[in-house]
């Protein structure tokens, strides 16, 4: 049976003990000689893995101008990823906390457009009135507000386009300097 890469599974699922360590998983910052050695060694193993990866060109774009991704993937950092990410001009929205916040007791989550619709309804009650309508905390209704007003202060732009694998690779190769040859960049 031929091995592809549609039918393997990468690296970092199978090798856990390493992809799934603290200093791997968040930004540690190890305080002694011991650590620091530690963390070198796993982030040297895991570079390894990832850049010999068949996926690594795949993984590298969705890091990068995907989602948000938290701790090492596709041979970088959070750190490293933020750079790529300003170098190329790219925004990733973080996960959106506050659409999870907020449920009420019926189970429905609360919509911004209902806190302000019933702000526009009541603009002379207190805020405290459009919590207990809604059944939520004060707190709900504000962040909701916060982020009305942010989005009517947004300009309405073009989406900026994403950019290339290409480009995406030569960002990465300037922050990490880990340079791939063209044969492993192109089979990326």
């Amino acid at each position: 049976m031929t091995i592809t890469t549609a039918n393997r599974v990468p690296a970092c699922a199978l090798l856990t003990e390493l992809f799934q360590h603290p200093y791997l998983e968040e930004d540690a910052s190890p305080s002694n000689a011991e650590q620091r050695r530690l963390h070198a060694s796993l982030t040297a193993r895991a570079t390894e893995v990832c850049t010999t990866c068949p996926f690594f060109g795949d993984c590298l774009e969705v890091a990068v101008s995907g989602h948000d991704v938290a701790g090492f993937a596709a041979a970088t950092t959070t750190r490293q990823r933020t750079r790529i990410r300003n170098l190329l001009g790219v925004r990733v929205s973080p996960d959106d906390m506050d659409a999870m916040i907020g449920i009420l007791s019926s189970g429905r989550q609360i919509a911004t457009h209902d806190v302000v619709r019933l702000r526009r309804a009541h603009p002379d009650e207190p805020l405290d009135f459009i919590a207990q309508s809604l059944g939520c905390s004060l707190s709900t209704v504000k962040r909701h507000l916060r982020r009305a007003r942010a989005e009517a202060a947004e300009p309405t732009t073009l989406a900026p386009s994403r950019p290339g694998r290409a480009e995406i690779l030569a960002a990465f190769e300037s922050v990490t300097g880990i340079r791939r040859n063209a044969e492993e960049a192109e089979a990326a």
